[in-house]
């Protein structure tokens, strides 16, 4: 994926991330490679973590945040890749679909 990552950035293409792992550490991953994220957001209270998400589980809700977030229409191309069920009806965004490193029709 980071050779995938990187042919995107070249090409100028919006990358982002979106996956169901935590925002603590998927976050700062991104944003050093200049990435946008979309990601489990860890509740806190009074600086504390609650051990709860913030917004509930992101995973089987990746297509309507996706959408919330970018207006898809204005892209030329998408391209989607996923390696989980729960991933199948993000990958359905896409006009380019790749599932675990198989290239879908």
């Amino acid at each position: 994926m980071s050779k995938r990552i990187a042919w995107h950035r070249a090409q100028g293409h919006t990358v982002v991330v979106v996956s169901a792992s935590l925002d603590l550490y998927l976050q700062p991953w991104c944003q050093a490679r200049g990435l946008d994220s979309i990601c489990n957001r860890l509740a806190h209270r009074d600086g504390i973590l609650t051990g709860r998400y913030e917004d509930g589980d992101c995973g089987p809700h990746k297509a309507r945040l996706i959408r919330a977030r970018y207006d898809l229409a204005s892209f030329e191309r998408i391209h989607a890749y996923g390696d989980s069920r729960e991933d199948r009806p993000m990958l359905a965004l896409g006009h380019e679909r790749w599932y675990r490193g198989k290239r879908l029709a």
